[in-house]
C-alpha cells in the first residue's frame, strides 16, 4: 500500500513540474502588488499583540491576499474584512484538517472527485448525482472543503484556480433541496474566493431552472460569468476548448460510467481519481 501511494505521488510531482511556468499562480499588477501589501499589512496589526497561529502563518500568502481583493473588488478594506471573517471560519472549523466523515464510512457517499488538469493547469472536478449515497447538506459541505483544501495546498506556484463539470445525470426531486446547494454556495463565495476558473452544467434538466433561480441570488456577478451549461450534444467544443485530449478521452468514459447501471452498481468512483478521497488517504496513512 506505501508503495502504491508512492508511485500514485511521484505521478503526481512529474505532472506538477509540467503545470509549473504554464501559467503564472496569480499574475500581478504593480498597483495590485502595493494593495496586497497594505491589506498584509492592516492583518498583522491584528496580531500584534498575541502571535499568528501556524495555520493562519500558512494560510495568509500573497496568493491568499491576492484572492480576497479580487473578490472585493480591489477594495483594501472590503478585502479585509472579508478576510478576518475567514480567519474567524478557519480558526473554528479548522479546514486544513477537516476530514470527510461520510466518505471514511463510506466511500459512495460523494461523487466529486478530481480527474486530472485542464490546458491551464488547473485541477478538473467532475460529480454527478448518480451513484450518489450521501446528501446531508454539511457533509456535502465538508466534503467540498476538502477537496479544495487538499488540491492547492501543496502546491502554492500553480494555478490556483479549478474547473468543475457538474454532470446533472440522476438528478431529481430528491436533490431540489436548496440548503445543500445554499450550504456549498456560501462554502464557495466566503471562504475559497476567487478559486472557481470555470464550471460547465451539463446536462441540467428542466426541472433544475427552478432551482437555479433561488440559488443565482447568492451567487456575484463576476461568478456568473464563469458558469456555463453545456448540454449533451454541444459538450465537445465545450470540453475541447478547456481540456486536451487525453483528459477530454477521461471525462468521457467518466460521463459514460456515471450512465451505466451495472457501472454504478460496482463502482468505487475513487479508484481511478487525480487525487485520493479522504477515506483512501486517510486510510493509507493509517497502515503505512
Amino acid at each position: 500500500l506505501k508503495g502504491e501511494r508512492e508511485v500514485s505521488y511521484k505521478g503526481r510531482d512529474e505532472s506538477a513540474k509540467n503545470w509549473r511556468g504554464l501559467v503564472m499562480a496569480l499574475p500581478q499588477s504593480d498597483a495590485e502588488r502595493v494593495k496586497v501589501q497594505q491589506l498584509r499589512e492592516k492583518v498583522e496589526a491584528d496580531f500584534k499583540e498575541s502571535p499568528m497561529s501556524a495555520e493562519h502563518r500558512t494560510f495568509l500568502t500573497d496568493i491568499t491576499y491576492t484572492r480576497y481583493l479580487r473578490a472585493r473588488g480591489q477594495n483594501v478594506d472590503k478585502a479585509y474584512a472579508m478576510l478576518c471573517t475567514s480567519l474567524k471560519w478557519r480558526e473554528k472549523e479548522a479546514p486544513a484538517s477537516l476530514v470527510c466523515a461520510a466518505c471514511m464510512r463510506n466511500k459512495r457517499s460523494h461523487t466529486m472527485r478530481c480527474i486530472g488538469r485542464d490546458k491551464l493547469g488547473r485541477p478538473v472536478f467532475y460529480s454527478h448525482f448518480t451513484g450518489v449515497e450521501n446528501r446531508v447538506p454539511e457533509e456535502n459541505a465538508h466534503h467540498l472543503i476538502w477537496m479544495l483544501e487538499n488540491c492547492f495546498a501543496d502546491e502554492p506556484d500553480t494555478p490556483q484556480q479549478y474547473v468543475w463539470v457538474v454532470d446533472f445525470v440522476g438528478f431529481g426531486r430528491q436533490d431540489l433541496n436548496p440548503a445543500i446547494g445554499k450550504k456549498s454556495l456560501q462554502v464557495f463565495s466566503d471562504q475559497y474566493p476567487e478559486r472557481l476558473g470555470k464550471a460547465l452544467i451539463l446536462d441540467s434538466p428542466m426541472v433544475f431552472s427552478g432551482l437555479w433561480r433561488i440559488l443565482s441570488a447568492f451567487i456575484d456577478a463576476h461568478t456568473h460569468t464563469k458558469v456555463e451549461f453545456v448540454s449533451m450534444r454541444s459538450r465537445k467544443p465545450a470540453f475541447d476548448a478547456l481540456m486536451d485530449a487525453e483528459l477530454v478521452e477521461r471525462l468521457e468514459a467518466e460521463i459514460s460510467d456515471a450512465r451505466n447501471p451495472q457501472k454504478l452498481k460496482e463502482k468505487n468512483w475513487w479508484t481511478t481519481a487525480e487525487e485520493p478521497c479522504p477515506s483512501l488517504k486517510h486510510a493509507q496513512l493509517a497502515q503505512c
